[in-house]
């Protein structure tokens, strides 16, 4: 059996350099191996040009669709679990407290006090820290 399947691969092996030459000599055109890789490259360039083109294209219209929601933001969010979580969402002047899963959205709480919008202090720049922490590790 492994005869058979040897002579299976062996016999277009020789066949086609024979081809090749019987191809040449009765004048047909051979087709070149650098020629079909330089136009799948250009077929493929091509491609991913069209695709970068609608890319920008479907970026420039999201944005103006995005003045919509400018009273819209998220204040915070806290990860409860790897598909739940809870946000705070600046809605206008209300901020609301929604329960988020990967099915439903349901509003928690209305709140009466707004949570505070501005950084706090402790969390700080983050380049700040950052040197901070490298000098730190210098002098030691």
């Amino acid at each position: 059996m492994k005869r058979v399947s040897a002579a299976g691969v062996m016999l277009p092996c020789a066949i086609v350099p024979w081809a090749s030459v019987q191809a040449q000599q009765a004048g047909a055109s051979v087709i070149s191996p650098v020629a079909t890789l330089g136009k799948l490259a250009f077929a493929l360039l091509l491609v991913l040009l069209v695709f970068w083109a609608f890319a920008k294209f479907m970026k420039q219209m999201q944005v103006g669709q995005g003045g919509a929601h400018s009273g819209l933001r998220v204040v915070g969010a806290l990860n409860l679990g790897q598909r739940e979580r809870v946000v705070v969402i600046q809605a206008g002047t209300e901020q609301l407290v929604l329960g988020v899963t990967s099915t439903t959205i349901n509003t928690l709480h209305v709140l009466e006090k707004p949570l505070s919008t501005t950084d706090s202090p402790e969390l700080g720049d983050f380049k700040q820290k950052l040197s901070a922490a490298l000098s730190r590790q210098v002098k030691s």
